[in-house]
């Protein structure tokens, strides 16, 4: 544990178990945040101890907490036993229990059951503002643009599609309280019922873009996105219900995409100048295998490069012109 932790790490144990003794500490595999997590034991109790690490126009532990607590009074999250914005420390209840894909392995269930989560955060009061996600998009993508991994020419095309999304896209009509990074680390099961963690980036946001992140990591196929729309709106999605997803979801692709690219390009300095890499589906069998390691610059430049190609070539289909026209 980093040392200039350990005063704030003693107060907020002392101040939740009456101690500052650890009888077992565990450092948790690490996501994209630069977050440290821990678990813990305490009394004979399991813990997630949580330390931020940066704190910038992006990362905010007061906004965390709100959405934090907000969502774990409302069952969603695990209970909180500790959170001070100023030391950038918290302490939530572990969840123990199989992966859902191993806990839920009916795919229509599995689903289902994420769609009405994703409900339930939706419903919660409006979550603190952080930033308009198409000018956020815009922002990563300029970054990206900065670091010269590749000619400007071998993505213009993608970002003039993401320009005529932004040109029309309706951002701030339908805001909720949103998540904003439900990927299967982000959803546990207990053997009972899902929980959601680490809200680090969640904020008041489009209802589409958890929508689309949760597509991209659960839905195999366009019968199970059917599925969890159709669980997630409680009857057949409208044709406006279809275009606005399938417009984020080419957002939600170049976000994702940027960032790994960019994380990759953090690990090395040359990179391969094909753009042409196997299909999202393909990865996912490959991740399936052990094939794949997100960790290693390997699996960020695959998984980045993926990515962007799937957005580009779905929006080169005829849908995309048709949900386009729908909400122009």
């Amino acid at each position: 544990m980093p040392p200039h932790k350990l005063k704030v790490v003693e107060a907020a144990l002392q101040q939740t178990f009456g101690t500052s003794t650890v009888e077992d500490i565990e450092l948790m595999t690490r996501g994209l945040s630069p977050a440290l997590v821990y678990k813990i034991q305490v009394n004979g109790q399991a813990y997630i101890l949580r330390l931020v690490m940066a704190i910038n126009e992006l990362i905010d532990p007061a906004r965390e907490y709100a959405c934090l607590r907000a969502a774990a009074d409302a069952g969603i999250a695990p209970a909180v036993l500790y959170a001070d914005a100023n030391a950038a420390v918290s302490i939530c209840r572990f969840i123990a229990g199989p992966p859902i894909w191993v806990g839920l392995p009916e795919k229509d269930v599995q689903l289902k059951s994420i769609a009405e989560k994703v409900k339930a955060i939706h419903a919660l009061p409006l979550f603190p503002p952080l930033i308009n996600f198409l000018e956020g998009m815009t922002h990563f993508r300029d970054r990206f643009m900065e670091m010269n991994m590749f000619p400007e020419s071998a993505t213009a095309e993608h970002f003039a599609h993401f320009d005529q999304i932004k040109s029309i896209y309706p951002i701030n009509e339908e805001l909720v309280s949103s998540h904003n990074d439900l990927n299967p680390a982000n959803v546990l099961f207990d053997g009972e019922k899902i929980w959601l963690i680490d809200w680090e980036a969640s904020f008041k946001n489009d209802r589409y873009v958890d929508l689309a992140i949760v597509a991209l990591y659960f839905a195999a196929n366009e019968q199970h996105i059917d599925t969890f729309l159709t669980a997630y709106f409680g009857e057949t999605p409208t044709a406006l219900q279809k275009a606005k997803f399938y417009l984020m979801r080419q957002v939600v692709f170049l976000y994702y995409g940027t960032i790994f690219l960019r994380m990759a390009a953090e690990m090395k300095e040359t990179h391969d100048q094909d753009m042409k890499v196997p299909t999202l589906p393909e990865v996912k069998k490959m991740m399936g295998k052990g094939e794949v390691n997100l960790g290693s610059y390997e699996g960020k430049i695959l998984y980045g490069k993926m990515l962007m190609q799937e957005a580009l070539t779905e929006m080169k289909l005829p849908a995309f012109e048709q949900a386009l026209s729908l909400l122009n």
